[in-house]
């Protein structure tokens, strides 16, 4: 009568022993159920399922490992993965601080209600210059490089398309401009697409002779890392950034440069 009203199959140890007290059944050795268990609450020191557990209310215990679990709420003194990675499909709130060893992915962060800027791309120009219209840079020091530059031709723009932003309500365009050498009243430029977004002018002319010389050639540089920080409605996949000028002499007695090109969305 015991296997029927509980719907199961107990196949049983020689030290297997079932007392009943006030409807509770303690099991002092091993239980294996094939089928299902249906109860209220269940005590033990050492619970292994090798296959699926559901449980409505709570689960708790000093220690509990699964390969997959689908929570509504979870609170724990610490979480930890077998492999090193732990992975959160959906939304993780947090209450109280993150401490983690290694390193927090996440496709976007959201403080105080506010969605923060995920950055997708940083292009600073000390390695490869994948996807841009020019692979030609230069340097004012040696060290730190910027595309473009003192004496490189780039037909008075330089363009790249970024790809892969994921879904976003906007975008974020930072960047650096150098405005080099013997400029005279022209003009910069940063465009999104077909749309200029930003723009700039500089004029070295009568600018005293003991002026800073910082980069290029023997002009003085009033203009050297300009900050660029735009940001505009967007939820396309894609986009288009460039950035120019409107100088009009070769690019050894005026030229500009580009570094530091970020993309972030939200």
């Amino acid at each position: 009568m015991f296997a029927r009203s509980l719907c199961i199959t107990l196949l049983l140890s020689l030290s297997f022993v079932v007392a009943q007290d006030q409807g509770n059944t303690t099991v002092l050795g091993d239980l294996t159920i094939s089928g299902v268990l249906r109860t209220t609450k269940i005590h033990s020191g050492s619970l292994t399922i090798d296959g699926s557990m559901s449980v409505t209310q709570a689960l708790s215990g000093e220690s509990i490992q699964v390969n997959h679990a689908s929570l509504n709420v979870l609170q724990a003194v610490a979480i930890s993965s077998p492999t090193g990675t732990l992975h959160v499909a959906g939304e993780l709130s947090l209450g109280g601080a993150l401490s983690t060893n290694g390193s927090v992915s996440a496709s976007s962060f959201i403080q105080a209600d506010v969605r923060q800027w995920a950055l997708k791309y940083h292009d600073d120009f000390e390695g490869q210059t994948l996807g841009w219209s020019t692979n030609l840079t230069s340097s004012c020091d040696g060290n730190d490089h910027h595309l473009a530059g003192h004496c490189n031709q780039v037909q008075n723009e330089v363009k790249k398309v970024f790809s892969n932003l994921g879904e976003h309500k906007f975008i974020r365009l930072q960047a650096r401009y150098h405005f080099l050498d013997s400029w005279e009243g022209e003009t910069a430029f940063a465009k999104i697409g077909d749309r200029i977004v930003w723009s700039d002018v500089n004029d070295v002319r009568g600018i005293h002779p003991n002026t800073l010389n910082a980069c290029g050639g023997e002009h003085p540089d009033t203009k050297i890392s300009v900050p660029i920080d735009v940001t505009i409605p967007h939820t396309a996949e894609t986009i288009s950034i460039s950035f120019g000028s409107t100088l009009d002499e070769h690019p050894c007695n005026e030229s500009f440069g580009i570094d530091d090109v970020m993309i972030s969305v939200r």
